[in-house]
Protein backbone atom coordinates (compact mmCIF):
# COMPACT_ATOMS: atom_id res chain seq x y z
CA UNK A 1 0.00 0.00 0.00
CA UNK A 2 1.35 3.70 -1.15
CA UNK A 3 2.41 5.96 1.88
CA UNK A 4 0.92 9.00 1.97
CA UNK A 5 3.30 11.28 2.91
CA UNK A 6 3.38 15.09 4.23
CA UNK A 7 5.97 17.48 3.65
CA UNK A 8 7.45 19.45 6.42
CA UNK A 9 4.95 17.93 9.51
CA UNK A 10 7.83 16.80 11.59
CA UNK A 11 9.99 19.87 11.02
CA UNK A 12 7.70 22.57 9.96
CA UNK A 13 10.07 23.53 7.10
CA UNK A 14 7.63 24.37 3.92
CA UNK A 15 9.43 22.04 1.75
CA UNK A 16 7.64 22.47 -1.04
CA UNK A 17 7.89 25.86 -1.11
CA UNK A 18 12.14 25.19 -0.68
CA UNK A 19 12.08 22.93 -3.28
CA UNK A 20 10.03 24.55 -5.82
CA UNK A 21 12.45 27.67 -5.35
CA UNK A 22 15.51 25.30 -5.76
CA UNK A 23 14.35 24.16 -8.86
CA UNK A 24 13.48 27.35 -10.07
CA UNK A 25 17.09 28.35 -9.29
CA UNK A 26 18.22 25.67 -10.83
CA UNK A 27 16.27 26.07 -14.14
CA UNK A 28 16.17 30.32 -14.48
CA UNK A 29 19.39 30.70 -16.15
CA UNK A 30 18.58 27.94 -18.71
CA UNK A 31 15.20 29.25 -19.48
CA UNK A 32 16.27 33.07 -19.98
CA UNK A 33 18.93 32.02 -22.14
CA UNK A 34 16.45 29.90 -24.22
CA UNK A 35 13.91 32.55 -24.30
CA UNK A 36 16.45 35.16 -25.36
CA UNK A 37 17.49 32.93 -28.21
CA UNK A 38 14.20 32.04 -29.24
CA UNK A 39 13.20 35.47 -29.21
CA UNK A 40 15.79 36.74 -31.52
CA UNK A 41 15.01 34.10 -33.97
CA UNK A 42 11.54 34.95 -34.08
CA UNK A 43 12.34 38.61 -34.59
CA UNK A 44 14.53 37.64 -36.90
CA UNK A 45 12.06 35.22 -38.54
CA UNK A 46 9.45 37.93 -38.89
CA UNK A 47 12.24 40.05 -40.03
CA UNK A 48 12.74 38.27 -43.17
CA UNK A 49 9.00 37.65 -43.72
CA UNK A 50 8.47 41.56 -43.83
CA UNK A 51 11.43 41.40 -46.29
CA UNK A 52 9.80 38.58 -48.48
CA UNK A 53 6.32 40.65 -48.35
CA UNK A 54 8.35 43.88 -50.01
CA UNK A 55 10.23 42.03 -52.50
CA UNK A 56 6.89 39.85 -53.55
CA UNK A 57 5.00 43.43 -54.16
CA UNK A 58 8.11 44.82 -55.82
CA UNK A 59 8.40 41.99 -58.13
CA UNK A 60 4.34 41.82 -59.04
CA UNK A 61 4.73 45.74 -59.37
CA UNK A 62 7.89 44.70 -61.81
CA UNK A 63 5.55 41.97 -63.87
CA UNK A 64 2.83 44.79 -64.55
CA UNK A 65 5.46 46.67 -66.72
CA UNK A 66 8.04 44.04 -67.98
CA UNK A 67 6.06 43.06 -70.79
CA UNK A 68 5.99 46.10 -73.18
CA UNK A 69 2.15 45.58 -74.00
CA UNK A 70 1.66 46.10 -70.39
CA UNK A 71 3.73 49.30 -69.95
CA UNK A 72 2.92 51.11 -73.28
CA UNK A 73 -1.09 51.16 -72.62
CA UNK A 74 -2.79 52.67 -75.46
CA UNK A 75 -6.36 53.71 -74.98
CA UNK A 76 -9.62 53.87 -77.62
CA UNK A 77 -12.32 55.47 -77.86
CA UNK A 78 -15.29 56.16 -79.63
CA UNK A 79 -17.09 59.35 -80.09
CA UNK A 80 -20.71 57.47 -79.36
CA UNK A 81 -20.18 53.99 -77.05
CA UNK A 82 -24.15 53.23 -77.86
CA UNK A 83 -22.89 52.97 -80.89
CA UNK A 84 -19.45 50.66 -80.83
CA UNK A 85 -17.02 50.33 -77.97
CA UNK A 86 -13.55 50.13 -78.72
CA UNK A 87 -9.97 48.56 -76.50
CA UNK A 88 -6.57 49.16 -77.78
CA UNK A 89 -3.54 46.74 -77.18
CA UNK A 90 0.42 47.83 -77.71
CA UNK A 91 0.20 47.46 -81.12
CA UNK A 92 -2.34 49.96 -81.94
CA UNK A 93 -0.92 53.40 -83.02
CA UNK A 94 -2.31 56.95 -81.95
CA UNK A 95 -4.84 57.98 -84.86
CA UNK A 96 -8.18 58.65 -85.52
CA UNK A 97 -10.56 57.21 -87.83
CA UNK A 98 -14.45 57.54 -89.42
CA UNK A 99 -16.80 54.48 -88.47
CA UNK A 100 -20.15 53.93 -89.55
CA UNK A 101 -22.03 51.03 -88.19
CA UNK A 102 -23.65 49.83 -91.60
CA UNK A 103 -25.14 46.33 -89.85
CA UNK A 104 -25.36 44.20 -87.25
CA UNK A 105 -24.28 40.39 -87.28
CA UNK A 106 -27.46 38.36 -86.44
CA UNK A 107 -28.39 34.73 -86.24
CA UNK A 108 -30.81 33.06 -88.58
CA UNK A 109 -34.38 32.47 -87.84
CA UNK A 110 -36.89 29.75 -88.89
CA UNK A 111 -40.52 29.96 -88.27
CA UNK A 112 -42.89 26.61 -89.07
CA UNK A 113 -46.54 27.20 -90.07
CA UNK A 114 -49.29 27.47 -87.55
CA UNK A 115 -50.79 24.02 -85.25
CA UNK A 116 -53.41 23.91 -83.88
CA UNK A 117 -51.14 23.46 -80.62
CA UNK A 118 -48.09 22.80 -79.12
CA UNK A 119 -49.69 19.40 -78.71
CA UNK A 120 -50.30 18.49 -82.22
CA UNK A 121 -49.33 15.74 -83.54
CA UNK A 122 -46.72 16.89 -86.29
CA UNK A 123 -45.40 13.28 -87.92
CA UNK A 124 -42.98 10.50 -87.79
CA UNK A 125 -39.33 9.84 -89.45
CA UNK A 126 -36.16 11.14 -89.75
CA UNK A 127 -35.66 15.06 -88.84
CA UNK A 128 -32.18 16.02 -90.02
CA UNK A 129 -31.00 18.95 -88.89
CA UNK A 130 -27.34 20.51 -90.24
CA UNK A 131 -25.50 23.55 -88.93
CA UNK A 132 -22.31 25.33 -89.18
CA UNK A 133 -20.83 22.27 -90.54
CA UNK A 134 -22.52 19.27 -88.14
CA UNK A 135 -25.64 17.19 -88.54
CA UNK A 136 -28.21 15.62 -86.14
CA UNK A 137 -30.28 12.83 -86.98
CA UNK A 138 -33.81 12.96 -85.01
CA UNK A 139 -36.08 9.93 -84.51
CA UNK A 140 -39.75 11.00 -84.12
CA UNK A 141 -41.63 8.32 -83.29
CA UNK A 142 -45.38 7.83 -82.53
CA UNK A 143 -45.97 8.79 -79.40
CA UNK A 144 -43.31 11.59 -79.81
CA UNK A 145 -44.20 13.38 -82.65
CA UNK A 146 -46.02 16.31 -80.95
CA UNK A 147 -45.15 19.58 -81.74
CA UNK A 148 -43.85 20.25 -78.06
CA UNK A 149 -42.34 16.99 -77.83
CA UNK A 150 -40.17 17.74 -81.23
CA UNK A 151 -39.15 20.56 -79.70
CA UNK A 152 -37.67 19.10 -77.04
CA UNK A 153 -36.10 16.56 -78.88
CA UNK A 154 -34.15 18.59 -80.85
CA UNK A 155 -32.67 20.57 -77.54
CA UNK A 156 -32.30 17.63 -75.34
CA UNK A 157 -29.61 15.72 -77.93
CA UNK A 158 -25.98 15.39 -76.97
CA UNK A 159 -25.22 15.90 -81.30
CA UNK A 160 -27.20 18.91 -81.44
CA UNK A 161 -25.09 21.25 -83.59
CA UNK A 162 -26.38 24.96 -82.10
CA UNK A 163 -30.04 25.43 -83.08
CA UNK A 164 -32.50 25.86 -80.51
CA UNK A 165 -36.40 25.53 -80.88
CA UNK A 166 -38.88 26.90 -79.09
CA UNK A 167 -42.75 27.42 -79.28
CA UNK A 168 -44.86 30.46 -80.10
CA UNK A 169 -48.19 30.52 -78.80
CA UNK A 170 -49.97 33.04 -81.40
CA UNK A 171 -53.68 33.92 -82.06
CA UNK A 172 -53.37 32.05 -84.85
CA UNK A 173 -51.93 28.99 -83.47
CA UNK A 174 -48.51 27.55 -82.22
CA UNK A 175 -45.37 28.18 -84.13
CA UNK A 176 -42.35 25.93 -83.77
CA UNK A 177 -39.17 28.26 -84.17
CA UNK A 178 -35.25 27.41 -84.79
CA UNK A 179 -32.79 29.55 -84.16
CA UNK A 180 -29.12 29.38 -84.89
CA UNK A 181 -26.43 30.12 -82.08
CA UNK A 182 -23.83 31.70 -84.25
CA UNK A 183 -24.14 34.93 -86.14
CA UNK A 184 -23.05 34.87 -89.42
CA UNK A 185 -23.84 34.87 -93.38
CA UNK A 186 -22.37 31.34 -93.32
CA UNK A 187 -24.41 30.32 -90.09
CA UNK A 188 -27.40 29.03 -91.58
CA UNK A 189 -29.97 25.87 -90.75
CA UNK A 190 -31.14 23.06 -92.77
CA UNK A 191 -33.65 20.65 -92.31
CA UNK A 192 -34.54 18.01 -94.11
CA UNK A 193 -36.78 14.61 -92.94
CA UNK A 194 -37.17 10.93 -94.30
CA UNK A 195 -39.45 8.05 -93.68
CA UNK A 196 -41.91 7.60 -91.25
CA UNK A 197 -45.72 8.93 -92.58
CA UNK A 198 -43.72 11.72 -93.98
CA UNK A 199 -45.38 14.74 -91.50
CA UNK A 200 -42.27 15.80 -91.07
CA UNK A 201 -42.03 17.66 -94.62
CA UNK A 202 -43.83 20.68 -92.67
CA UNK A 203 -40.58 21.17 -90.69
CA UNK A 204 -38.24 20.98 -93.84
CA UNK A 205 -36.24 23.68 -95.24
CA UNK A 206 -33.53 24.12 -97.79
CA UNK A 207 -33.71 26.51 -100.24
CA UNK A 208 -31.10 24.87 -102.67
CA UNK A 209 -33.46 22.02 -103.07
CA UNK A 210 -36.76 24.32 -103.43
CA UNK A 211 -37.96 23.13 -99.41
CA UNK A 212 -39.56 26.02 -98.03
CA UNK A 213 -42.03 24.34 -95.89
CA UNK A 214 -40.02 26.70 -92.92
CA UNK A 215 -39.99 30.74 -93.24
CA UNK A 216 -36.86 32.35 -92.68
CA UNK A 217 -38.06 35.58 -90.45
CA UNK A 218 -33.89 36.37 -90.04
CA UNK A 219 -31.08 36.00 -92.44
CA UNK A 220 -28.26 35.22 -90.80
CA UNK A 221 -25.93 37.87 -91.13
CA UNK A 222 -22.38 39.75 -91.56
CA UNK A 223 -21.65 42.74 -89.09
CA UNK A 224 -20.54 45.39 -91.43
CA UNK A 225 -18.56 48.50 -90.31
CA UNK A 226 -17.64 51.24 -92.63
CA UNK A 227 -13.74 52.32 -91.54
CA UNK A 228 -13.12 55.84 -93.68
CA UNK A 229 -15.28 54.62 -96.40
CA UNK A 230 -13.51 50.79 -96.53
CA UNK A 231 -16.13 47.97 -96.01
CA UNK A 232 -15.69 45.44 -93.60
CA UNK A 233 -17.24 42.32 -92.30
CA UNK A 234 -17.19 40.45 -89.53
CA UNK A 235 -19.37 37.17 -88.88
CA UNK A 236 -20.04 38.67 -84.92
CA UNK A 237 -20.48 41.71 -83.59
CA UNK A 238 -16.82 41.98 -82.93
CA UNK A 239 -14.12 42.85 -84.97
CA UNK A 240 -10.40 42.26 -83.93
CA UNK A 241 -8.23 42.93 -87.23
CA UNK A 242 -10.02 45.95 -88.48
CA UNK A 243 -7.45 48.41 -87.33
CA UNK A 244 -4.07 46.75 -86.22
CA UNK A 245 -4.49 46.45 -82.32
CA UNK A 246 -8.05 47.73 -81.33
CA UNK A 247 -11.08 45.34 -81.36
CA UNK A 248 -14.31 47.20 -82.05
CA UNK A 249 -17.39 45.75 -80.54
CA UNK A 250 -20.59 47.43 -82.59
CA UNK A 251 -23.82 47.80 -80.02
CA UNK A 252 -26.63 49.11 -82.96
CA UNK A 253 -25.87 50.92 -86.27
CA UNK A 254 -25.54 54.04 -86.97
CA UNK A 255 -28.03 53.84 -90.02
CA UNK A 256 -25.45 55.98 -91.93
CA UNK A 257 -24.36 58.38 -89.42
CA UNK A 258 -20.98 58.38 -89.25
CA UNK A 259 -19.15 58.38 -85.76
CA UNK A 260 -14.85 58.54 -84.72
CA UNK A 261 -12.73 56.08 -83.23
CA UNK A 262 -9.73 57.79 -81.75
CA UNK A 263 -6.31 55.61 -80.55
CA UNK A 264 -4.08 57.31 -78.22
CA UNK A 265 -1.02 57.07 -76.03
CA UNK A 266 -2.37 56.22 -72.59
CA UNK A 267 0.54 58.22 -70.77
CA UNK A 268 -1.43 58.93 -67.84
CA UNK A 269 -1.33 55.25 -67.53
CA UNK A 270 2.10 54.34 -68.43
CA UNK A 271 3.01 56.80 -66.05
CA UNK A 272 0.98 55.48 -63.07
CA UNK A 273 2.56 52.33 -63.79
CA UNK A 274 5.74 53.15 -63.15
CA UNK A 275 5.36 55.72 -60.05
CA UNK A 276 3.68 52.19 -58.91
CA UNK A 277 7.46 50.39 -59.52
CA UNK A 278 9.12 53.30 -57.81
CA UNK A 279 6.96 53.12 -54.79
CA UNK A 280 7.11 49.79 -54.34
CA UNK A 281 10.81 49.66 -54.65
CA UNK A 282 11.53 52.59 -52.18
CA UNK A 283 8.91 50.34 -49.90
CA UNK A 284 11.29 47.76 -49.97
CA UNK A 285 14.18 50.01 -49.16
CA UNK A 286 12.58 51.65 -46.33
CA UNK A 287 11.54 47.70 -44.99
CA UNK A 288 15.43 47.17 -45.38
CA UNK A 289 16.59 50.46 -43.43
CA UNK A 290 13.93 50.24 -40.70
CA UNK A 291 15.42 46.46 -40.46
CA UNK A 292 19.32 47.02 -40.21
CA UNK A 293 19.11 50.43 -38.47
CA UNK A 294 20.06 51.16 -34.60
CA UNK A 295 17.77 53.62 -32.81
CA UNK A 296 20.59 55.67 -30.18
CA UNK A 297 17.69 57.16 -28.14
CA UNK A 298 15.90 53.97 -27.39
CA UNK A 299 18.92 51.22 -28.00
CA UNK A 300 17.03 49.41 -29.95
CA UNK A 301 18.68 47.84 -33.27
CA UNK A 302 16.68 46.37 -35.75
CA UNK A 303 16.44 42.53 -35.63
CA UNK A 304 18.43 42.20 -38.94
CA UNK A 305 21.88 44.71 -37.76
CA UNK A 306 24.17 43.57 -39.79
CA UNK A 307 23.07 40.45 -41.61
CA UNK A 308 24.85 39.86 -44.80
CA UNK A 309 22.14 38.44 -46.30
CA UNK A 310 19.53 40.77 -46.25
CA UNK A 311 22.74 43.16 -47.06
CA UNK A 312 23.48 41.27 -50.44
CA UNK A 313 19.79 41.58 -51.63
CA UNK A 314 19.48 45.20 -51.27
CA UNK A 315 22.70 45.41 -52.73
CA UNK A 316 21.84 43.16 -55.75
CA UNK A 317 18.74 44.95 -55.85
CA UNK A 318 20.10 48.56 -55.70
CA UNK A 319 22.77 47.19 -58.53
CA UNK A 320 20.03 45.85 -61.31
CA UNK A 321 18.49 49.66 -61.08
CA UNK A 322 21.83 51.65 -61.44
CA UNK A 323 23.02 49.71 -64.65
CA UNK A 324 22.37 50.85 -68.09
CA UNK A 325 20.08 48.98 -69.81
CA UNK A 326 21.78 47.60 -73.08
CA UNK A 327 18.68 46.26 -74.97
CA UNK A 328 16.88 49.25 -75.56
CA UNK A 329 17.11 51.08 -78.87
CA UNK A 330 17.05 54.81 -78.69
CA UNK A 331 18.33 57.62 -76.30
CA UNK A 332 17.00 56.06 -72.78
CA UNK A 333 19.41 53.68 -71.10
CA UNK A 334 19.25 54.79 -67.23
CA UNK A 335 16.25 55.96 -65.25
CA UNK A 336 17.15 59.30 -64.85
CA UNK A 337 17.30 59.98 -68.80
CA UNK A 338 13.33 59.82 -67.91
CA UNK A 339 13.07 61.77 -64.14
CA UNK A 340 13.89 58.92 -62.53
CA UNK A 341 16.44 60.23 -60.36
CA UNK A 342 18.52 58.03 -57.19
CA UNK A 343 18.61 60.22 -53.82
CA UNK A 344 20.95 60.22 -51.18
CA UNK A 345 18.73 58.17 -48.91
CA UNK A 346 19.07 55.59 -51.23
CA UNK A 347 15.35 55.58 -52.41
CA UNK A 348 14.21 56.69 -55.81
CA UNK A 349 11.80 59.73 -56.82
CA UNK A 350 10.08 60.62 -60.24
CA UNK A 351 10.68 64.08 -61.43
CA UNK A 352 7.05 64.02 -62.92
CA UNK A 353 7.61 66.73 -65.45
CA UNK A 354 10.28 65.23 -66.95
CA UNK A 355 8.71 61.74 -67.18
CA UNK A 356 5.96 63.47 -68.91
CA UNK A 357 8.24 65.06 -71.35
CA UNK A 358 9.93 61.77 -71.77
CA UNK A 359 6.60 60.28 -72.85
CA UNK A 360 5.25 62.67 -75.22
CA UNK A 361 8.88 62.80 -76.91
CA UNK A 362 8.91 58.78 -77.21
CA UNK A 363 6.42 56.66 -75.73
CA UNK A 364 7.75 53.36 -77.66
CA UNK A 365 11.66 54.18 -76.05
CA UNK A 366 10.66 54.60 -72.25
CA UNK A 367 8.34 51.40 -72.63
CA UNK A 368 11.62 49.73 -73.79
CA UNK A 369 13.83 50.82 -70.96
CA UNK A 370 11.52 48.83 -68.33
CA UNK A 371 10.50 45.97 -71.29
CA UNK A 372 13.94 44.77 -72.97
CA UNK A 373 15.47 42.28 -72.48
CA UNK A 374 17.47 43.78 -69.81
CA UNK A 375 14.97 46.44 -68.57
CA UNK A 376 14.62 47.95 -65.43
CA UNK A 377 11.49 45.47 -65.01
CA UNK A 378 12.90 42.60 -66.21
CA UNK A 379 15.51 42.90 -64.36
CA UNK A 380 13.81 43.79 -60.84
CA UNK A 381 11.05 40.56 -61.90
CA UNK A 382 14.05 37.85 -62.06
CA UNK A 383 16.14 39.36 -59.05
CA UNK A 384 13.22 39.10 -56.64
CA UNK A 385 12.05 36.11 -58.15
CA UNK A 386 15.66 34.21 -57.45
CA UNK A 387 15.66 35.52 -53.87
CA UNK A 388 11.81 34.55 -53.36
CA UNK A 389 12.41 31.27 -54.88
CA UNK A 390 11.88 27.78 -53.16
CA UNK A 391 15.37 27.09 -53.11
CA UNK A 392 16.15 30.67 -53.02
CA UNK A 393 18.52 32.07 -49.91
CA UNK A 394 15.48 33.75 -48.23
CA UNK A 395 13.73 30.25 -47.83
CA UNK A 396 16.87 28.62 -46.28
CA UNK A 397 17.10 31.22 -44.13
CA UNK A 398 13.41 31.08 -42.92
CA UNK A 399 14.29 26.75 -42.60
CA UNK A 400 16.96 27.60 -40.67
CA UNK A 401 15.34 29.70 -38.57
CA UNK A 402 12.50 27.56 -38.08
CA UNK A 403 14.87 24.95 -37.08
CA UNK A 404 16.37 26.76 -34.59
CA UNK A 405 13.01 27.31 -32.76
CA UNK A 406 12.14 23.59 -33.29
CA UNK A 407 15.28 23.10 -31.62
CA UNK A 408 15.10 25.62 -28.67
CA UNK A 409 11.55 24.04 -28.06
CA UNK A 410 13.32 20.71 -27.95
CA UNK A 411 16.14 21.84 -24.91
CA UNK A 412 12.99 23.66 -23.29
CA UNK A 413 11.31 20.36 -23.00
CA UNK A 414 14.57 18.10 -22.21
CA UNK A 415 14.76 21.19 -19.41
CA UNK A 416 11.56 20.45 -17.62
CA UNK A 417 12.18 16.67 -17.60
CA UNK A 418 15.20 17.51 -15.75
CA UNK A 419 13.87 19.90 -13.56
CA UNK A 420 10.90 17.65 -13.10
CA UNK A 421 13.91 14.61 -12.05
CA UNK A 422 15.69 17.45 -9.84
CA UNK A 423 12.39 18.19 -7.70
CA UNK A 424 11.23 14.60 -7.46
CA UNK A 425 15.31 14.08 -5.86
CA UNK A 426 14.74 17.20 -3.82
CA UNK A 427 11.81 15.99 -2.17
CA UNK A 428 12.69 12.56 -1.29
CA UNK A 429 15.75 14.17 0.12
CA UNK A 430 14.06 16.95 2.05
CA UNK A 431 10.97 14.30 3.14
CA UNK A 432 14.11 12.48 4.74
CA UNK A 433 15.08 14.90 6.58
CA UNK A 434 11.89 16.13 7.92
CA UNK A 435 11.30 12.47 8.97
CA UNK A 436 14.76 12.53 10.89
CA UNK A 437 13.83 15.45 12.58
CA UNK A 438 10.58 14.28 13.59
CA UNK A 439 12.53 11.23 15.73
CA UNK A 440 14.87 13.48 16.56
CA UNK A 441 12.02 15.23 18.46
CA UNK A 442 10.33 12.44 19.41
CA UNK A 443 13.78 11.38 20.83
CA UNK A 444 14.15 14.83 22.19
CA UNK A 445 10.50 14.78 24.10
CA UNK A 446 10.78 11.39 25.61
CA UNK A 447 13.84 11.83 27.36
CA UNK A 448 12.69 15.41 28.73
CA UNK A 449 9.55 13.33 30.31
CA UNK A 450 11.67 10.96 31.87
CA UNK A 451 14.05 13.41 33.08
CA UNK A 452 11.22 15.01 34.57
CA UNK A 453 10.14 12.22 36.28
CA UNK A 454 13.35 11.51 38.27
CA UNK A 455 13.74 11.68 41.78
CA UNK A 456 14.96 15.75 42.81
CA UNK A 457 14.28 16.84 39.62
CA UNK A 458 13.65 20.42 39.85
CA UNK A 459 11.86 22.29 36.76
CA UNK A 460 13.70 25.27 35.87
CA UNK A 461 12.12 28.67 37.12
CA UNK A 462 11.20 26.57 40.84
CA UNK A 463 14.23 27.32 41.68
Amino acid sequence: MASIVSSGIGSGLDITGIVQQLVAAEGAPVESRLARKEATAQAKLSAFGSIKSALSDFQSKSEAIKDLDKILVRSASSSDPEIFLATASTEAQPASYSLEVVQLARVQKLSSGAFADANTAVGTGTLTIEYDGSTVNLDITVGNESLDAIRDAINTSSNNPGVSASIVNAETGSYLILTGDATGDSKTIKVTQSGGDGGLAALEYDPGSGLNSLTESQAAQDALIRIDGLDVRSETNSFSDAVEGVTIDVVRSTEGGVETLTVNNDKDATSAAINDFVDSYNSLIDTYQSLTSYDQESNIAGALIGDSTLRGIVTEVRRQMSQAVTGATGSYSLLVDIGVELQVDGKLEVDSEKLTEALDNDFFQVGQLFSASDGFAVRAFDTAKSFLDSDGILEARTNGLNSTIEDIEEQRESLNDRLGSLEARLLRQYNALDGLLSELNNTSNFLNSQLQNLPGFTKPGDR
